[in-house]
């Protein structure tokens, strides 16, 4: 709550009960301008916090009501008529106050929903930008690659136990094969073609790569045999290893731990490091943010999980940041659908 609520609060406050102490010298529940008080309790319920609003609600209803003890110059059997009067505006107060109240929460939840789905959108917009980026460079990077490998090749026609020329001839097929993988996947995503396996199968194949791209951090895995399966196609691994790469760089002690179980349905996989993190944590994989360790990756890897209708989340706890993947189970599936 800002200063500008305050402010505002005080001077309803004051308007409610500056208009109470006329009514109350001027016929009290006998002056049918008390009707006016409905007004404070509508610009409250529209511009003030909902606590501050009831606030102005319940002191405008408690003035309200020490109307009916006001001595009222009436005849006895116009007394009850007024008290009437009374709790019939008590009501409409009541009645303003929750009304607006149900409305007005609605109407920040379409807001909070509209917003949600605007970074959204500007978000697949910016993975659509990455995206053509990376497929032109892959397209460029194909035609110098095969003239290395060509002129490698005559090299080594010439000299064929050179070790250098051999060390960089494997280096070059090794980019070729990352080359043909990428386009394997780009073809996997273009045809929507998934496929189903096992937590322990997903699982085994991100130890066998993080040994390979990461030998240097330390990942102690927890968990147990978890039973159903997963239905993706080949970006999963590579989202969760980006995962594990942010989380292994922001890392302050060169080790991770990975909790991974199942609950209502779902894998759910948890990787903690501890780390200084940053205050936008909580906004990583919604958008671009400016971080060395979590960009892009955390945005694409949180893009592509939520494909195969999973969630990825990012919370601070003390020291430590918790990277939080869920992913539906199934009980029975294809091995391979297109």
């Amino acid at each position: 709550m800002s200063r500008r609520h305050w402010v505002v609060t005080l001077l309803l406050i004051l308007i409610t009960s500056a208009a109470h102490t006329v009514i109350w010298f001027h016929g009290a529940a006998a002056n049918p301008y008390a009707v006016l008080l409905l007004v404070p309790i509508a610009a409250a319920m529209l511009l003030l916090p909902f606590v501050l609003a009831w606030l102005v609600v319940l002191l405008t209803i408690a003035g309200q009501l020490l109307q009916l003890i006001a001595p009222i110059a009436a005849h006895e059997h116009m007394i009850s008529h007024y008290h009437a009067m009374v709790n019939g505006q008590l009501f409409a107060a009541t009645l303003l106050g929750i009304t607006l109240h149900y409305l007005r929460w609605r109407l920040q939840r379409q807001e909070l929903a509209l917003y949600a789905l605007h970074q959204r959108q500007a978000r697949d917009e910016q993975l659509v930008a990455i995206g053509t980026a990376a497929a032109q460079f892959s397209h460029e990077l194909g035609n110098p690659i095969q003239a290395i490998q060509l002129l490698l090749e005559q090299s080594l026609i010439a000299q064929p136990d050179h070790p250098e020329l051999q060390q960089v001839s494997i280096q070059t097929q090794r980019l070729q094969q990352l080359l043909n993988d990428w386009r394997e996947v780009a073809e996997d995503v273009r045809s929507h073609r998934q496929r189903s396996f096992t937590p322990q199968q997903l699982l085994q194949q991100l130890r066998d790569a993080w040994l390979l791209i990461r030998p240097d951090v330390s990942v102690t895995w927890h968990g147990q045999t978890i039973r159903g399966e997963l239905i993706a196609d080949r970006t999963l691994l590579p989202a969760l290893l980006s995962l594990l790469q942010n989380a292994a760089q922001a890392s302050d002690d060169q080790h991770i731990d990975v909790y991974y179980s199942s609950s209502a349905g779902h894998w759910q996989l948890s990787i903690i490091n501890h780390s200084e993190q940053p205050e936008y944590v909580e906004q990583l994989g919604r958008r671009l943010l400016p971080s060395k360790h979590t960009g892009a990756g955390a945005m694409l890897s949180s893009a592509t999980i939520e494909r195969f209708n999973g969630k990825v989340q990012w919370q601070r706890e003390q020291q430590q940041v918790i990277t939080k993947v869920s992913l539906p189970l199934h009980q029975s599936c294809p091995a391979e659908s297109a």
